[in-house]
């Protein structure tokens, strides 16, 4: 228990060096922050339905009982992703199922149009915050829960070691039907998901077969109406 811990503030030390270890002297053009719903990068998206609508400079993606989805629609980045930090405000409807998608794989014929890991997200708070995974090769669903960091080692077995105090607090941390902001922060084998200002998961991603690199977007899943609003995203790609 004791390596655990110290393992696990390990990483979480790692992240926040991480985070704050480049100046603006020492930002590179490509990596400076970019405003992900501008008006200008509008046409730099994908819908697979048409479900998403833009309010200004809100992404909106909603279904009503007079138009139902059969299968998750997703709106995706014509651009591919590896390492980055994304800041993001979303809100959801009580009933709505919704998920932020990177490094993700094009689903084949009768799958998701995303495959990949995913920030997820519901209007019943029962996922919000964790790490699900589903790719082709390897679909284990819910990856990550809230205050848990997940080693992947090279050979794809999975440890689990509990990072936060207790699930009434990490669930305390959502703001129910109101406004919610998550950090996504991805760099190599390293993930971490900050909910509101809080660490609230974490997958170390050692396998060899995993996917380096991916589509982006955001997910709105079948089931009954609901919406789902994302706003203000912040995106400053870390690969270069």
């Amino acid at each position: 228990m004791v390596f655990m811990k110290k393992y696990a503030l390990y990483l979480i030390g790692c992240f926040m060096l991480l985070a704050g270890c480049d100046t603006p002297d020492h930002r590179s053009e490509a990596s400076q922050p970019i405003l992900l719903f501008d008006v200008k990068t509008h046409d730099q998206w994908e819908k697979t339905t048409d479900n998403w609508r833009w309010e200004g400079d809100v992404l909106i993606g909603e279904t009503t009982a007079e138009n139902e989805i059969s299968r998750s629609s997703f709106f995706i980045w014509n651009k591919p992703v590896e390492d980055f930090i994304l800041n993001i405000s979303f809100r959801i409807s009580e009933k709505g199922n919704s998920g932020i998608y990177y490094r993700c794989e094009r689903g084949p014929e009768g799958y998701d149009d995303l495959l990949g890991y995913q920030a997820d997200m519901d209007g019943g708070n029962q996922y919000t915050g964790i790490v699900y995974e589903n790719f082709l090769k390897r679909h284990r669903k819910v990856l990550a829960k809230r205050g848990e960091l997940i080693r992947i080692s090279p050979q794809d077995s999975v440890t689990v070691f509990p990072v936060a105090v207790s699930e009434d607090f990490n669930r305390s941390l959502i703001h129910d039907g109101e406004w919610n902001q998550y950090e996504l922060i991805v760099k190599g084998a390293l993930i971490v998901q900050k909910l509101n200002g809080n660490l609230i998961s974490m997958v170390e991603d050692q396998a060899d077969d995993r996917i380096r690199n991916g589509l982006f977007g955001f997910q709105l899943h079948q089931g009954p109406p609901m919406k789902v609003e994302f706003k203000d995203a912040l995106y400053r790609d870390l690969t270069h």
